[in-house]
């Protein structure tokens, strides 16, 4: 079961291009003030989307001007974060980073009063890989072990896991649907919440990012099960793809830093420059490794593609399993 997410990994050279092109524009006027900028994660604390805003928010002050503040709102699923955003004053100060759960999924399935066009794309941080796991001592170990588990025991095993129907849900609920498996789904507030359940054994298995586990995972204190992904991934080399397992489920997703559309096209430009130039610092590069955030920035204008294009591609796979008409 593949799913045409489109990837971000044909827009690199289109990325590093613009990384080198954006110097000359960076000496121009700041259209922002001396406030701090926000950076509004819809989960909790601990996760991917923390990790990552915190390499940015480290490093580009010394590029964009202001403080820059990460700020974790999981409430409502995400939407309070979502709507906190847009409900912000348009000048670039307040922006949201997430993954296309809260703001792609919930502009279908979710009462809003915003629509996908509501929004436009600063920049993409990377391409995410939902990555099961669990701790090293339990039973399940491996793929088959979840796959044997459940059936032999239908809608025994827990799984932890943030933002219904998105990134770390959609590809479970693909999962079972293509398999006919059945686990009890256990909602968290974000990755952080997810890794201490399992942890602390209150729960069987979850699923998270690469970045939130990867250290984990090298010390032995986490297993990686498996990647829905096509390809492995860099900081779990060792952790098989559900497709290598036999299971055609690939559902790649993305990060993004994303502004309300009545933000002038003036300040997405320059908040873009600006933080393209402070992740390819030297010290931003060094966090990116040391966290394993695998940050590969895309400009504004290949990340609103791949916004587009997912908003598409999210919207046939919700009809195809029901969610919407």
């Amino acid at each position: 079961m593949f799913h045409n997410i489109p990837t971000r990994k044909r827009a690199v050279a289109t990325a590093v291009a613009a990384m080198v092109a954006i110097a000359p524009t960076l000496g121009a006027a700041s259209p922002l003030s001396n406030d701090p900028l926000r950076l509004v994660i819809p989960f909790g604390p601990g996760g991917g989307s923390d990790i990552t805003a915190r390499v940015l928010s480290a490093t580009a002050p010394e590029f964009c001007g202001p403080r820059i503040d990460v700020v974790s709102m999981s409430g409502a699923a995400g939407l309070e974060a979502v709507n906190f955003v847009r409900n912000a004053e348009p000048n670039g100060h307040t922006l949201l980073v997430t993954d296309y759960g809260p703001i792609v999924t919930s502009g279908y399935v979710d009462d809003v009063d915003w629509s996908h066009d509501d929004w436009q794309p600063v920049m993409n941080f990377t391409e995410w890989l939902p990555t099961v796991y669990t701790r090293p001592d339990h039973p399940i170990q491996t793929i088959e072990d979840w796959v044997a588990a459940a059936e032999a025991d239908p809608g025994s095993i827990t799984f932890g896991h943030a933002s219904p129907l998105g990134i770390v849900h959609l590809p479970l609920v693909l999962f079972e649907s293509a398999t006919g498996l059945e686990n009890i789904h256990v909602p968290t507030s974000g990755g952080g919440e997810t890794r201490s359940l399992i942890m602390g054994g209150h729960i069987d298995l979850g699923m998270t990012l690469p970045a939130s586990i990867a250290s984990e995972v090298a010390a032995g204190e986490l297993t990686a099960l498996g990647v829905f992904a096509a390809e492995r991934s860099a900081a779990l080399p060792d952790t098989p793809t559900f497709r290598e397992a036999g299971y055609d489920v690939v559902l790649p997703a993305w990060l993004m830093i994303i502004a309300t559309s009545d933000v002038p096209a003036e300040t997405v430009e320059f908040l873009q420059d600006c933080f393209m130039e402070a992740l390819a610092s030297p010290t931003a590069v060094a966090m990116s490794n040391r966290v394993n955030a695998g940050i590969e920035p895309m400009n504004s204008e290949d990340s609103t593609v791949l916004y587009q294009a997912t908003v598409e591609s999210i919207g046939n796979i919700l009809r195809d399993i029901g969610e919407i008409d």
